[in-house]
């Protein structure tokens, strides 16, 4: 979703979800990518283990966008046929 800051269908706390998705998976040149202030605006729509969930679900995507950089996944085969 390109344009979630201008849409006017996101609740606020769906649009906190999405800034910490895009700020935590952003590289980064240096220093946090996730600021005190943008933690601070998920956690007033979020329960801590809300919030907990939303960052194991938000690691988990970058867990599988590293494999695919590295194994380079074709559709029907294996992940680690470009070794064999």
């Amino acid at each position: 979703m390109t344009s979630w800051q201008d849409s006017p269908y996101l609740t606020g706390a769906e649009r906190a979800a999405l800034a910490l998705v895009e700020t935590a998976l952003q590289p980064s040149a240096g220093g946090e990518r996730v600021s005190d202030e943008l933690y601070a605006q998920a956690a007033e729509h979020y329960e801590p283990k809300a919030l907990a969930t939303l960052m194991f679900a938000i690691s988990q995507v970058s867990f599988f966008n590293s494999v695919a950089l590295i194994a380079k996944p074709v559709p029907g085969r294996s992940f680690t046929d470009p070794w064999k």
